[in-house]
């Protein structure tokens, strides 16, 4: 299932959308095709214009409980601050409101911002050196944070403490994933995913939020 017709399976038709992080606009410009009545932000110049509005994350221009679905992916390790950007997607969710979003992971063993494994098992001053050696390293500069030691990376216990203090009810979407894949060996497999895949192997966790 891709991720315009996973998302839509939470909604009603014509439910209220807002994608933080919109880029080009590819996700918001499929689900206006299919009825949703879409809003974007963005920070990055080249991308702002028609339904995608110029702010950033943490102050989002929308009035509380507005949307009835939030698309956060690929964004919170390049915002100023994860648990302000947190704050507000809680505002402007109605209640019972979904946000699909993302977080990287600290230990994850690739990196597909610098397409490079085990850079982030390292030290980050280590590994901004390798970096550098390598003429890999990035600036922070209009699209957020780029540079490796000032993104947001996080274990996935912490992604769990920041979004128990907001009251988001949260769920694993891969557990899902390999509950519906392998069905009966999904406890075997959800076994080895939380011991070791979810902690060591996976660069990303994506998570589904739901506000209460």
């Amino acid at each position: 299932m891709d991720h315009i017709n996973y998302c839509k399976q939470f909604l009603k038709a014509g439910g209220r959308i807002l994608d933080i992080g919109a880029g080009r606009g590819k996700f918001l410009a499929g689900m206006a095709e299919l009825g949703f009545e879409v809003y974007g932000v963005e920070t990055n110049p080249e991308y702002i214009g028609g339904y995608v509005l110029g702010t950033r994350a943490e102050e989002l221009p929308f009035e509380d409980a507005s949307f009835d679905f939030v698309n956060c992916a690929e964004v919170s390790e390049h915002v100023d601050d994860p648990i302000k950007m947190l704050k507000e997607i809680f505002r402007v969710l109605k209640p019972g409101g979904r946000c699909y979003i993302s977080f990287h992971n600290r230990w994850g063993v690739y990196d597909y911002h610098y397409h490079l494994y085990f850079i982030n098992w390292l030290p980050r001053r280590l590994a901004e050196f390798f970096l550098k050696l390598l003429g890999k390293q990035k600036k922070d500069g209009g699209a957020g944070r780029q540079k490796l030691e000032t993104m947001h990376y996080f274990t996935f216990c912490k992604i769990k403490n920041m979004l128990k203090s907001f009251g988001f009810i949260y769920k694993d979407i891969r557990i899902d994933k390999i509950k519906s894949r392998f069905r009966g060996f999904a406890e075997i497999f959800s076994i080895i995913y939380l011991l070791f895949l979810r902690p060591f192997y996976f660069n990303t966790f994506h998570v589904l939020l739901e506000k209460q």
